[in-house]
């Protein structure tokens, strides 16, 4: 294709804002009770707590995008995770305990519909979009029509 990618398909995860402002919560206040502690580290504490928050921001997916020759992570911000569909030997649904417990990029953000995408080169990927059949069907379109045929990913819906 010439041009910038076509978007086929976009799903958004569940989501996490309870689970984020819990933790989040968790590590600020522990980070400002250890400033106030000890005075002399308060301006470190306050600085480690606005890092946190910003990580978070950063790193918690917002969007899944299928498009024409890639599969688009889009995170907090500028921040997107590009994973073109020529390295996607196979994804299939995954188990609710591979959202947290992974060996690899873990970008779910709810343990239910999970989709484990296997790469060829590069870290294996677990995501969580809302709807994993439809999710799983584009994603399979999309890696037909970009690899012509033999050469596409392996997509298991089950």
């Amino acid at each position: 294709m010439n041009g910038a990618p076509e978007l086929l398909y976009e799903d958004t995860p569940p989501s996490a804002a309870g689970l984020v402002a819990a933790v989040l919560i968790f590590l600020v206040s522990a980070d400002l009770l250890l400033g106030f502690l000890i005075p002399e580290i308060l301006g470190i504490m306050a600085a480690t707590a606005v890092l946190e928050a910003a990580l978070f921001y950063f790193i918690v997916p917002r969007k899944y995008q299928i498009m024409s020759d890639r599969l688009r992570i889009r995170l907090g911000g500028p921040v997107k995770v590009d994973i073109p569909l020529a390295t996607i030997r196979e994804a299939r649904p995954g188990r609710g305990a591979e959202a947290w417990v992974y060996w690899g990029l873990r970008l779910a953000t709810s343990s239910r519909g999970i989709v484990e995408i296997v790469r060829r080169g590069g870290l294996d990927v677990v995501i969580s979009p809302r709807d994993r059949e439809t999710f799983l069907e584009q994603l399979n379109l999309a890696a037909a029509a970009a690899g012509g045929g033999s050469k596409t990913a392996t997509i298991r819906l089950n």
